[in-house]
């Protein structure tokens, strides 16, 4: 089985949001994904300063750029932040000190720092409330998502109208009690049409229910599976690091944050979820290869 993984913040012991990431730590994570059949990713940049966001960018870019090894599988960069949401929860293990409102210089910055590799930018639509930094953003090529945001319906409306293509790992990146009508959950489901939506697959961050649900309402053709993984995966429990951030990983490969208990990230590779999935819901090969790599792949197109 192939796998198309949008989110990748790190795997195999390596963060690639570490300062210190080095090419030869760089190249191994992704021969090692590589190895388990991880044919296509987006290395993932999480919320940081933007000087800092864009020195991180600008480094894969060019390694990516020197070395033709890794281009066949690093197929772009996933920008994460800084525009998310700033109310607790929502924002999960993004520093909430680096997190703000959008603008099209910083957002410029960033996709300028990848050399024309960032291919999806996830963001909070309530932080572009006028939608322009989403049409910018789609006007260099960049497919914008929606993602840790509590943002109404007619924000939401708006960002589709503006050009937002996808949604961030629903079901993660919000608070764990809300309204039982007027919800981000329920918000997103209402514009399903007009959204692929992403979702960690790793037994973790949703029950198999609630992902059989999605897949079936959401359809087979704009659900996407992703790793969401950090440095943890593929490796023992411990703890490891995001971004300098302390996550502790137990044996069940659950994250939590070292000091305030969100989740940062999975522990689980594509390949962990690809033998999660037939066990946690009923999903046909047709499905399972469109929700593991198609779907994806062809977004990358």
């Amino acid at each position: 089985m192939k796998y198309c993984d949008l989110q990748v913040n790190g795997a195999f012991g390596v963060d690639f949001n570490s300062e210190d990431l080095t090419l030869d730590q760089f190249r191994f994570a992704c021969n090692q994904l590589v190895q388990i059949g991880v044919t296509d990713f987006l290395p993932t940049i999480i919320t940081d300063s933007i000087p800092e966001m864009c020195r991180r960018i600008s480094k894969i870019a060019q390694w990516v750029e020197d070395n033709s090894d890794l281009r066949p599988c690093v197929r772009g960069i996933h920008v994460e932040g800084p525009f998310l949401s700033n109310v607790p929860g929502f924002y999960g293990t993004h520093p909430p000190q680096h997190i703000q409102g959008a603008s099209e210089e910083n957002a410029m910055r960033l996709i300028e720092a990848g050399r024309g590799r960032v291919k999806i930018l996830t963001l909070a639509p309530e932080q572009d409330s006028d939608g322009i930094v989403t049409q910018r953003v789609r006007a260099e090529g960049v497919m914008v998502f929606a993602g840790h945001t509590n943002a109404s319906y007619d924000q939401l409306r708006k960002s589709v109208d503006s050009g937002l293509v996808g949604f961030t790992h629903l079901g993660n990146g919000c608070v764990h009690q809300v309204d039982r009508q007027d919800n981000i959950m329920q918000r997103v489901l209402a514009l399903q049409e007009h959204l692929f939506v992403t979702f960690i697959a790793d037994g973790v961050h949703l029950p198999g229910w609630l992902l059989s649900s999605w897949i079936r309402i959401f359809g087979p053709d704009r659900s996407i599976i992703i790793s969401d993984s950090m440095s943890a995966a593929g490796m023992p429990p411990g703890e490891y690091s995001i971004g300098g951030q302390p996550i502790l990983v137990d044996a069940q490969r659950r994250t939590k944050h070292r000091h305030h208990g969100y989740l940062a990230g999975s522990a689980s590779t594509m390949a962990d979820m690809d033998a999660w999935l037939p066990i946690a819901i009923n999903i046909d090969d047709t499905t399972r290869a469109k929700v593991l790599f198609s779907n994806a792949y062809e977004l990358l197109k």
